[in-house]
């Protein structure tokens, strides 16, 4: 193989690299998801779509079209926790420890008692 050949196969792996490692894990630039709560513990989610749209549409058709608090968050992970008291918060993060951490102190803000009830990841 010719130097030049070498450059080539070189500069096209590391084009197929750093294109890869741009784009979100499903294959898109933006990996859309979705979480959902609503009453009597009703909740839905969705990861990996190409639009906000379809993932906020997945999550509603998840708790059966009742959810009326939607969330949806892209590349991230998302989370909401709700409190006997009616509290909530949400939040998103960068792992679903990071988002459900950030749900519960939000939540617990307002309320007491604060639980995750729903939580995704769409990296």
């Amino acid at each position: 193989m010719t130097h030049l050949n070498h450059l080539l196969a070189a500069s096209i792996a590391w084009l197929a690299i750093t294109g890869a490692a741009s784009a979100g894990q499903c294959g898109y630039d933006y990996c859309w998801g979705a979480v959902a709560v609503g009453p009597h513990g009703a909740t839905g989610f969705s990861y990996s779509h190409v639009t906000e749209k379809n993932a906020h549409q997945v999550a509603i058709e998840g708790c059966n079209g009742v959810c009326a608090r939607v969330r949806t968050f892209y590349n991230a992970c998302g989370a909401i926790a709700s409190g006997r008291d009616g509290a909530w918060g949400w939040a998103t993060g960068r792992t679903k420890l990071d988002a459900q951490s950030g749900a519960l102190a939000q939540c617990g803000q307002h309320g007491k008692d604060c639980q995750i009830q729903v939580w995704s990841c769409s990296p």
